[in-house]
């Protein structure tokens, strides 16, 4: 036997982690006694030897134990000094460290012993099944712990692929979505040339038609129509032209302190002939938060989108009552736009935010206007809520983060 750095290695299995057991003692024939009554405890455990304190120290600090037998007496360093030097070491803090002692089960010596360190006491003589028992669990234990330590490791690489792989596929999601904002601003703006060619030739047929004095009864429904086909489609490219600009708008560009009411205000100027044609009602209370640090573009468009679709899809029997109002919520303000409109089955209000989804066919539109609203609310990192109740109306809650 070496008594310097004795390995005696058991039969391992190569998909099982190496499990080293250090025996402290400083009598060779205590050890050989030992380990021959540890041996049959099982494959791929391996015993380490060593001599006395300062050989133990050693050893510890070059391999990764499972456990350690210790010999509390032993001739200049003993076992309880071995062991508050242990607990004292990164490395072999956490090693499990059972005492082998040949002192009387007495309290003092076994408190001591915890003290120092010790997860467990065996007394000489030897019980090989206690002992076998013992060492057996803290094996389980090492290995439960090892195969926990691999298992983390493994999800926490996996989890790195993953994110990896998310990250990707964000930043290729991104590009494909400023590839088709790209497509959808050119396509909008090389279209605007032909549709107003269009327009125009439309106005020089119709002055011709004029001038030579024919009778435009036949053809008038007809050009009016064609006229209206065109306004649609300048409508349409104008919208396609809004999405556009919205995603490429930074999140803090142009912020200001702006005041709903005053924002309001200016959006009733521009429908006033639409409140006026569906006699609508429209109340405001902005006393919780009358002003937001908003882009005041931004913030017209959400107004005027809500409002002017509360008021377009207002019910046939009852005039159209508004309400918009602001509050408080944590690091939002909450601007609220209510109406007592058609309202939408349950099914439907999933697809309002939808591009193009016009879900109430008999209302103008190009079905677009709620796509900007959303597109602009969550680039400023807020959300919109929608609430709907067919027959009853209609509530749209627009979350706007405040630093």
């Amino acid at each position: 036997m070496n008594t310097d750095h004795d390995i005696k290695p058991i039969t391992t299995h190569t998909n099982v982690h190496p499990v080293r057991v250090l025996l402290v003692d400083d009598k060779p024939e205590n050890l050989v006694s030992l380990e021959s009554l540890l041996a049959e405890e099982g494959d791929n455990v391996t015993y380490l030897f060593a001599n006395s304190g300062e050989e133990a120290l050693k050893i510890a600090l070059q391999e990764e134990l499972a456990l350690v037998l210790l010999d509390v007496q032993m001739p200049g360093m003993n076992g309880y000094e071995v062991a508050r030097y242990l607990r004292d070491i990164s490395k072999t803090r956490h090693v499990p460290i059972i005492f082998v002692t040949a002192i009387s089960e007495q309290d003092a010596h076994v408190i001591e012993g915890f003290e120092a360190g010790a997860v467990d006491f065996l007394f000489k003589p030897l019980h090989p099944i206690i002992t076998k028992a013992k060492v057996a669990a803290f094996v389980r234990f090492y290995l439960q712990k090892k195969e926990l330590e691999r298992a983390n490791k493994e999800t926490k690489a996996l989890n790195q692929e993953l994110e990896q792989r998310v990250q990707e596929r964000t930043r290729a999601l991104t590009k494909a979505n400023k590839d088709l904002d790209n497509f959808v601003y050119t396509a909008s703006h090389d279209l605007k040339a032909p549709i107003n060619n269009i327009e125009g030739l439309m106005t020089a047929l119709q002055e011709t038609l004029e001038e030579k004095e024919l009778d435009l009864q036949d053809v008038s429904p007809l050009m009016h129509m064609i006229n209206d086909a065109i306004g649609r489609f300048k409508d349409t490219l104008m919208d396609l032209t809004e999405v556009a600009k919205v995603q490429h708008q930074e999140q803090n560009k142009a912020q200001e302190n702006v005041c709903f009411q005053a924002i309001l205000d200016d959006v009733k100027v521009h429908i006033k002939d639409l409140i006026q044609k569906y006699g609508a009602n429209i109340t405001a209370d902005f006393s919780a938060a009358p002003e937001i640090v908003f882009t005041r573009k931004n913030l017209r468009s959400i107004l005027y989108n809500l409002v002017s679709n509360s008021i377009k899809y207002s019910s046939p029997d009852r005039k159209p009552e508004i309400a918009v109002a602001t509050k408080m919520e944590g690091s939002f303000v909450v601007l609220t736009v209510r109406d007592n409109g058609l309202g939408l089955r349950k099914q439907d209000q999933e697809k309002v935010f939808g591009m193009f989804k016009r879900l109430h066919a008999h209302v103008e539109g190009t079905g677009v206007g709620l796509a900007i609203v959303k597109r602009i609310v969550e680039n400023c990192d807020g959300r919109i809520e929608f609430e709907s109740e067919l027959g009853k109306g209609s509530e749209f809650k627009v979350y706007l983060r405040q630093e």
